[in-house]
């Protein structure tokens, strides 16, 4: 889950496809336009909502960075090379060095990352979700 909402779809033809298949079947299940847009938006809020959630708990039950545990036959190198981290760390650094750099703080700089990440999910699985509600149209009874 946390991979499936931290990763850029845009980087990664996998998350474009978690996403596209979730809101086809979506739209699929809701029959209509007007439903499929709901399903698909409420598919992405209730991950950030998980998401937020198990921050929550996390944080309230104490967060100890000695309880950290580390693979045997692994190091905290292997640990930072996993590509969520990795893709994480590649996006901060030129972030810091652009801000202790001299130069102002550019705050488009900072936001667009953020703005492209919150929107390109929604974007796919409400598109997805519509999609799936004109292959499947709702029955009439």
């Amino acid at each position: 889950m946390l991979n499936l909402v931290l990763v850029n779809p845009m980087n990664s033809f996998t998350m474009i496809a978690v996403w596209a298949g979730a809101g086809f079947v979506g739209g699929m299940i809701a029959g209509t336009k007007k439903g499929a847009f709901v399903v698909g938006l409420m598919v992405w809020l209730a991950c950030i909502g998980i998401i937020a959630l198990c921050v929550y708990l996390l944080l309230q039950g104490g967060l100890a960075l000695g309880t950290l545990v580390i693979p045997p036959g692994s190091s905290l190198i292997d640990l930072l090379g996993i590509p969520l981290i990795q893709g994480a760390i590649d996006q901060i650094l030129p972030l810091i060095s652009g801000i202790g750099g001299g130069g102002g703080l550019d705050i488009m700089t900072l936001i667009t990352p953020l703005i492209i990440w919150f929107f390109t999910p929604i974007i796919i699985v409400i598109v997805a979700a519509i999609i799936g509600s004109v292959v499947r149209p709702k029955e009439d009874f």
